[in-house]
């Protein structure tokens, strides 16, 4: 769960995210919540998910991912996107040492048909169905 959380912090900051106010209080902890502003190509999210689940549509809150999948729109150890398409996705953190948390020793099929991996800086990796990339490109996420 914490590469997780790691992951879906990476996705908010990568799509140019803002931080919201406050947060709601769940379990006496405030959670941080992340406002994102995504111009999204049509057709983003997708009908329905490749192989891995990556693309399945998912609802706020509904843990309806399966297996390793998660949903963009639940939150994770405190950790809650807004204004992001619901669908199931990949994520982890990237290997220790590596400057592309995308490249080996990652999987070129982690992500699936239909999908791209798309790095968090050095930090992170999650995964886009192709038809969400901006552009065809994942956000650029320099400093």
């Amino acid at each position: 769960m914490r590469r997780v959380a790691w992951a879906l912090a990476g996705l908010a900051l990568a799509a140019g995210c803002s931080a919201g106010g406050g947060g709601a209080v769940e379990g006496g902890v405030h959670d941080a919540v992340y406002e994102i502003g995504l111009d999204l190509p049509p057709g983003c999210p997708p009908d329905a998910g490749n192989t891995l689940g990556v693309g399945t549509p998912c609802t706020r809150g509904g843990h309806e991912c399966k297996g390793n999948t998660l949903c963009t729109c639940d939150n994770f150890l405190g950790v809650q996107l807004v204004g992001v398409p619901c669908y199931c996705t990949l994520a982890q953190l990237a290997q220790p040492g590596a400057t592309d948390p995308c490249g080996p020793p990652l999987s070129p099929t982690f992500c699936g048909p239909g999908a791209s991996c798309c790095p968090y800086q050095t930090a992170a990796a999650y995964c886009v169905p192709n038809i969400c990339l901006p552009g065809g490109m994942c956000p650029d996420t320099g400093p």
